[in-house]
């Protein structure tokens, strides 16, 4: 038997002991890091100690007891062997011997004990190990940061598939990635990403980062992409409250939000920009907008519009229609571009609606609340048939198709989840296969993920276009806004440019900058909405008007269409007409109490508005603003 006769003896029932009370730390430092959820350095240096006492508890028998006879009795002795158990313990790690540990006459209870000392001493060694590797990796990451040289740095606060997406697609070749992770474990995928794009981790505050970026004079670029708005918010005043404190340069931080209101941080624009200028630029980032506008940049609604018959002696316009399948943040703000973006001579849009809310339409009035469902109101021209409470498992999507708007030219199905996306999609293909129609049509479809698609049948999908994964939501320059926003910026100074060294001599007043600009966020949001439409305005003047780009500054008609087009871009940010100005006590026209109110007296047909007022309307393309829009 494993314990015969050992009971027998003082030294025999020591060595039960001690065995018995390392077989308990040996288990118990293993399922100490198996109940953790993330295995942390702290974890391991816990579990590192079990082990190590039961290592030393396992040697104690054999220092202190010879062929049965106890070898001390002084507790200074004792305390000696204790120490020599320790060293004996560290000592097989540096290569040398060590005589056997085993109780004589017991081989096999001597065979389970010399068992536990060896998984003891591999747990205690692994354990060990893989503290000194997380001890070491913060400040391996802190010299790869230190002996990077002069780049860019693109700084993360927060660690989640968004910053790591966006982190991903930065076309900068001289850039460095800095995630920080603030106390956050990282996982192992997350480490394997990180490093292999190239990015570095750290577990430095924010403020550290910035200060060692700034001292190198490079650019620097930081994230706010947090799994909260509040946190991008509280974030940004940590952030700011840092740079009172230090001169910034070449600074820009982007916030995304979606809840609040643009007007809410003007005056904080405006004080940032009087106090830093262009040296620190703050950016926030409608996610959804800023997907719907760079999707219609790649995706032109314009392509495959159809030509239809003229009416009453009128020009023939060429009729581009929209399906929209599902009513979310996402779609609103592609229905809300789309509508405004549409207003262009020569083309009629028709847009179709389907809501699987039964009281979407009510909804969408408080949203924008001088939308119109009739085929043509005073200032804009669009036809909107909006359904509520469609229940897309059914044929109801079809038989709206079939009724109003059978020849569709584009379609943006993101209804439900991904596979009710697909199957909807695939079922308005064969809808459109049924009439004989197999191309002058695309249908997109929102997929979050794309291994989804993997392995589908390529031949079924060949008229559908995925979109919508977190890829392409989270791409830089989707952020970033880089190709409109570097477009818009350029034509800014083509129309407002810096003043000369002679004009500042003779104390002419400058133009303001695009910062100064943008210090309120509607212009700056105004200002791409516009950028786009005017790259639209290039190709179809491309294509249908000789590359006459003069005609958007002296055709009335262009004039007209602009102003409808900016009508329906202010009416889907909520405003609605007001008959008066809204002014201050002194009689000068508000802003401030303008967009408090939601309200602007200039939503009224062209022939309406004044000659200051309709100048707005016709932007000069010169060649070099022609130039730019190409560019995108």
């Amino acid at each position: 038997m494993l314990l015969s006769g050992i009971f027998h003896t003082g030294e025999g029932i020591f060595w039960i002991l001690c065995f018995s009370v390392a077989l308990i730390l040996f288990i118990a430092g293993i399922a100490y890091l198996i109940i953790q959820r993330k295995v942390r350095g702290e974890d391991l240096a816990k579990a590192t100690v079990f082990e190590f006492i039961a290592a030393v508890i396992l040697f104690l028998p054999g220092e202190l007891f010879d062929n049965g006879t106890l070898r001390v009795i002084p507790v200074l002795k004792g305390t000696e062997s204790l120490l020599t158990s320790i060293l004996r313990t560290i000592n097989m790690y540096m290569g040398n011997d060590y005589s056997e540990v085993a109780l004589e006459g017991h081989p096999v209870f001597s065979t389970a004990y010399a068992a536990l000392m060896t998984a003891t001493n591999i747990a205690l060694l692994v354990f060990a190990f893989g503290f000194l590797i997380k001890f070491l990796d913060g400040p391996l990451q802190k010299l790869r940061l230190l002996l990077r040289g002069k780049r860019n740095t693109y700084l993360f606060t927060d660690i989640n598939e968004k910053t790591m997406t966006i982190a991903g697609s930065v076309p900068d070749k001289n850039r460095s990635l800095v995630f920080c992770s603030q106390g956050t474990e990282l996982t192992p995928e997350q480490r394997e990403r990180i490093e292999e794009m190239g990015g570095i981790y750290v577990n430095d505050p924010p403020e550290i980062l910035i200060r060692k970026a700034q001292k190198k004079g490079e650019k620097l670029e930081i994230f706010l992409f947090g799994d909260s708005e509040d946190s991008n918010l509280s974030k940004l005043s940590e952030l700011c409250a840092v740079f009172e404190s230090l001169t910034p340069k070449k600074v820009r931080i982007y916030v995304e939000l979606s809840q609040t209101p643009w007007d809410l941080y003007d005056h904080f624009l405006e004080r940032n920009n009087a106090e830093f200028g262009d040296n620190l630029i703050i950016n926030f980032v409608r996610t959804e907008e800023n997907f719907a506008y760079n999707h219609l940049l790649k995706h032109s609604i314009f392509e495959g519009a159809i030509p239809q018959k003229a009416e009453n002696g009128e020009e023939p316009a060429r009729k581009i229609g929209v399906l929209i399948a599902g009513m979310n943040q996402r779609n609103l703000e592609l229905f809300k571009a789309i509508l405004h973006l549409s207003q262009m001579p020569g083309y009629r849009l028709s847009i179709l609606v389907l809501d699987a809310d039964p009281f979407g339409w009510e909804h969408m009035l408080q949203m924008i609340p001088e939308i119109h469902k009739s085929t043509e109101f005073s200032d804009a021209l669009y036809d909107l048939h909006y359904f509520e409470g469609v229940d897309f498992a059914t044929d109801k999507p079809e038989q709206a198709a079939e009724m109003y708007l059978p020849d569709f030219t584009f379609a943006f199905v993101n209804a439900e989840d991904d596979l009710m996306n697909l199957n909807l999609a695939l079922r308005l293909q064969t809808f459109r296969y049924r009439r004989g129609q197999l191309e002058g049509y695309r249908i997109q479809v929102n997929i979050t993920d794309r291994k989804l698609c993997t392995h589908w049948n390529t031949e079924l999908l060949k008229n559908l276009t995925i979109v919508g994964d977190t890829a392409s939501t989270y791409d830089y320059g989707f952020v970033t806004m880089s190709d409109i926003e570097r477009a818009s910026v350029a034509i800014h100074y083509v129309r407002y440019p810096k003043n000369t060294p002679e004009e500042d001599a003779a104390g002419k007043k400058p133009n303001k900058t695009w910062t100064q600009y943008c210090n309120d966020e509607y212009n700056r949001h105004s200002v791409y909405a516009r950028t786009l439409s005017f790259k639209y305005k290039v190709a179809i003047i491309d294509e249908f008007y000789g590359s006459d780009y003069s005609i958007t500054s002296t055709d009335r008609t262009w004039k007209i269409y602009e102003h409808m087009r900016w009508d329906v871009y202010t009416r889907t940010l909520g405003y609605v007409l007001t008959e008066q100005p809204l002014k201050d006590a002194v009689g000068k026209p508000e802003r401030p109490l303008r967009d408090l109110a939601k309200a602007h007296s200039d939503l009224v047909p062209y022939e309406e508005l004044d000659e200051e007022t309709k100048s707005k309307d016709a932007l000069k393309l010169t060649p070099e603003i022609v130039a730019i829009l190409k560019s995108i």
